[in-house]
């Protein structure tokens, strides 16, 4: 259990009918539960199951130390229950990476697993749009799945830590009516950690296909923002040796799509 946080508030009622949610499954399993102590919800899961807590705070049953960003991805030293275990690395950037890291040591020495193999974790070239890059002249396009301010801050985070002479613009879709009226201003606070912002249309959903706000309602809160259009997104080009992050969990591949063909026609 990464964390409990309200989202999906077309189904959802409020964030203990989240907690509830997060409750009924602990009271289905059999074995063990590892979960982020830092988050303060996961700390009142009750269960008759051990918990392994992981994360920065001392109070962790395995607590990460010693962070720092390299060239090839992020080093990090592993103490369990305040006696070091050992240190790790990962070739991803930003606290999020390093958590989850920690989930995997957790339940692989639950598991008995040796360090050795638990080490391989540095070979693991993450998920599709999950920061998913591509180098394109001198700007690097990622395609993200982000579409919560929190995923949008840890994105954010992590091209911030793996670039950090770059400058960061974020092209941002939203994802249903009913997440992008309840977290506006959460939104918008999370897209302006970016350099500069692109909005594109709220992406609908099966359950809703309209609502009563429009994305100009979010961009009146967003510094430095703009809102992109599909036909012309060669406005992008501007931002020379530049991180462009595409976020969201609609479509907002096509806009990334239609942004890399072109930059390579420009190219021929």
């Amino acid at each position: 259990m990464t964390n409990i946080d309200f989202d999906h508030p077309d189904y959802f009622t409020s964030i203990e009918d989240v907690f509830n949610a997060f409750q009924s499954m602990a009271n289905n399993v059999k074995k063990g539960i590892i979960a982020c102590g830092d988050d303060e919800l996961l700390q009142q899961i009750q269960t008759k199951v051990p918990v392994i807590y992981y994360g920065f705070d001392d109070t962790n049953d395995f607590q990460a130390q010693n962070v720092k960003e390299t060239v090839n991805g992020t080093q990090f030293d592993v103490f369990v229950r305040n006696t070091y275990y050992d240190t790790f690395t990962i070739p991803m950037y930003g606290n999020h990476s390093v958590l989850n890291a920690l989930a995997v040591i957790a339940i692989c020495d639950y598991e008995n697993l040796q360090i050795a193999h638990i080490k391989n974790m540095e070979t693991f070239q993450g998920v599709k749009r999950r920061f998913t890059e591509k180098l394109i002249g001198s700007q690097v396009l990622v395609d993200d799945y982000a579409h919560h301010p929190i995923e949008i801050n840890a994105t954010i985070e992590s091209a911030h830590k793996k670039y950090p002479n770059k400058k960061v613009i974020a092209i941002f879709q939203p994802h249903t009516y009913s997440r992008t009226k309840m977290f506006l201003q959460e939104f918008a606070d999370s897209l302006n950690l970016a350099d500069e912002v692109y909005l594109c249309d709220i992406f609908g959903s099966a359950r809703e296909e309209n609502g009563n706000l429009t994305i100009d309602d979010l961009k009146k809160l967003v510094d430095n923002s703009h809102l992109l259009e599909l036909d012309h997104v060669d406005v992008l080009e501007e931002y020379e040796d530049s991180v462009l992050l595409f976020m969201g969990a609609g479509d907002v591949q096509k806009f990334e799509q239609a942004y890399a063909q072109y930059l390579r026609d420009q190219m021929k």
